[in-house]
Parts: structure tokens; C-alpha cells; sequence
């Protein structure tokens, strides 16, 4: 089935030099259906930010092309949605690799050089070390010329499988 939200021809261009840079064919993770509202991912969520997820040997990609409605002043990406973009690679990876949801406690993050609008970015992230259900996590986000734009370290929880809770 084709995504609703295809990558855009920069983010395809990046996502091919990447491959290049790595000297493999990355391969889009599979989607789960259940979460299609998903903020970062979701299908079916008007508002989202429609990213697709690519697998990494310990960790996994994702590229982003931030529109007028992602900027905080004027032809500048908001923060928070940086954060979002590196949480989101960071959780969705663990879920991947678990099966699992992952959750961020703590997330320390440096912003080097601003994301303008319109400019593609590359997020990645790996598995720095794990104990128990405790993962910490790096991520970092990449311009288009090798500038690193921000990075960010989480220590990530994962949760229970999810149990159906019923109302008396």
C-alpha cells in the first residue's frame, strides 16, 4: 500500500546519499496500524508530522522537511518540535526492537545551529547501553551539508505490554 504522505524529492535525495554515505539499502520499518494518529508517524493524523523510519543496525533514521506551520520566529524551526523529531526516532526504535511502548523520563538536548524552514533534515539515533528496562539513547539531527543541527541523550523506559482495561 502506498504511504499517504510519500517522502518529498529532497528528503528521497538525502535518504540516497545516506544510503550511499553507508554503503547499504536502508528499508522503511513496518507500520503499526494501531497507532495511526500517532504525532510523528501516524497515517491517519491531519496535524502529524507523516515521518517514515528507516532501520539502522543499533538504531534507525528518519528525514524531515519542516513547512510554515513548524516555526517558532520567523523562517526558524520551534524547538520543541526538534525535541519531538529526535524523542520520536529515539521511542520509535524501542518500539520497533521491543515491540513495546518506550517512554522518555529525561532528555537532555544541545541545539547547535538553528533548522530553517524548508530545509531537510536527517534524525538518527542508536542504543548507547541498557539495563533491565532502563535504555539511554542518542540522537542527532543533521543538515543537508553535514552541519549538525542538534543533539539530544534520553534515558527511555520501557513500558508493560499493554493490558485492555475495562470500566465497572
Amino acid at each position: 500500500m502506498n504511504h499517504p504522505f510519500p517522502l518529498n524529492e529532497k528528503e528521497t535525495a538525502l535518504l540516497r546519499r545516506e544510503e550511499e554515505r553507508r554503503g547499504i539499502t536502508l528499508v522503511e520499518c513496518p507500520r503499526n496500524p494501531t497507532y495511526n494518529m500517532c504525532f510523528a508517524c501516524g497515517t491517519e493524523n491531519p496535524i502529524g508530522l507523516h515521518l517514515h523510519f528507516f532501520s539502522l543496525p543499533q538504531g534507525c533514521l528518519s528525514l524531515f522537511t519542516p513547512s510554515r506551520e513548524h516555526q517558532s520566529y520567523n523562517d526558524r524551526m520551534h524547538g520543541g518540535l526538534i525535541m519531538t523529531l529526535m524523542d520520536e526516532v529515539m521511542g520509535n526504535y524501542l518500539f520497533l526492537k521491543d515491540g513495546i511502548p518506550a517512554y522518555t523520563g529525561k532528555m537532555e538536548s544541545r541545539f547547535r545551529q538553528p533548522i530553517l524552514i524548508g530545509e531537510t533534515v536527517l534524525i538518527t539515533c542508536e542504543e548507547v547501553r541498557r539495563k533491565g528496562h532502563l535504555i539511554v539513547m542518542s540522537a542527532k539531527i543533521t543538515k543537508e551539508d553535514g552541519t549538525i543541527a542538534a543533539e539530544a541523550t534520553s534515558h527511555m523506559m520501557l513500558g508493560m505490554k499493554e493490558r485492555v482495561v475495562t470500566h465497572r
